[in-house]
């Protein structure tokens, strides 16, 4: 299926990757749900290959590398979620045609939130994965000396330690070259966006605004995942007015890539019950 790949117009400039059929209906409405496909903090939008290719079956399917990763740019200063919402917000605005489901894990997964709270007009459903809507003061101090750790040596400082979040030993021992290739994938960032967009991921604070939100909402999480555990997807679950919280078995912090068909089924079930015909 054929992909049309660029950049945003406007700054910061955001790489993408857009694919599916683009038909409307006579009377103006879209022929097909447009998704969009957010990642988590040290991928890009590879992440999504295997999930873009299934939706495109379904609708349009816009991915993006958010700022600082995978040739997007990078601005110079500490980011919010707030601002990296408003960056999905305009890159809805230039390649969406409506209201999108959102797709998004871990980092992705707090844009949306945000992104479902200050512009509840582009979002028609939102998929969270293996995200947060707020960090205890332990692990806020963590996010700190990760970025000290990452100013003093750079990304290979951390990296490893993300890998070990991300998969657990059972997939790292089966598949070592998918581990290797996002080891190199963490390592390619630039590493001032990386620092910036782990202040913002430090500063996630959506819990009590959750009732907000009032979209079709499907929460997922790894029942492994050590960065956020399950415990912090039913949060979301339980303040989303109607969520679905699914915790996929055997599956860590990039769940939608230990068990993608565990996750594509999950995404499948609810989207025929959020998006009747």
């Amino acid at each position: 299926m054929n992909a049309v790949t660029g950049l945003t117009t406007r700054a910061p400039r955001l790489r993408y990757d857009v694919q599916g059929p683009r038909e409307r209906l006579r009377e103006g409405g879209p022929a097909h749900p447009t998704f969009v496909l957010a990642h988590a903090l040290g991928c890009d939008l590879t992440m999504w290959d295997a999930l873009a290719h299934h939706l495109a079956e379904h609708g349009r399917v816009v991915r993006y590398n958010q700022r600082g990763h995978g040739g997007s740019e990078a601005p110079i200063g500490v980011y919010t979620l707030a601002e990296l919402a408003d960056d999905a917000s305009r890159l809805i605005d230039e390649l969406a045609q409506g209201p999108v489901v959102w797709v998004g894990l871990s980092m992705g997964g707090m844009v949306g939130q945000e992104l479902a709270l200050r512009h509840p007009g582009k979002v028609r459903a939102l998929v969270l994965a293996n995200t947060t809507s707020g960090y205890p003061q332990e692990a806020q101090a963590g996010w700190s000396q990760r970025i000290a750790s990452i100013a003093q040596g750079g990304l290979v400082a951390i990296v490893d330690g993300a890998l070990q979040r991300w998969f657990h030993a059972g997939f790292h021992a089966r598949q070592p070259q998918t581990v290797a290739h996002w080891r190199a994938r963490v390592l390619s960032c630039d590493a001032a966006g990386y620092i910036a967009c782990c202040q913002a991921i430090a500063g996630v604070d959506t819990t009590d605004r959750l009732p907000g939100i009032a979209v079709p909402a499907l929460v997922i999480a790894g029942a492994l995942d050590q960065g956020t555990p399950p415990e912090m997807a039913r949060v979301i679950a339980q303040g989303i007015p109607g969520a679905r919280l699914v915790v996929l078995p055997e599956a860590s912090h990039l769940s939608v890539l230990e068990q993608p068909l565990a996750f594509r089924s999950a995404v499948d079930d609810w989207l025929q019950h959020a998006l009747p015909a």
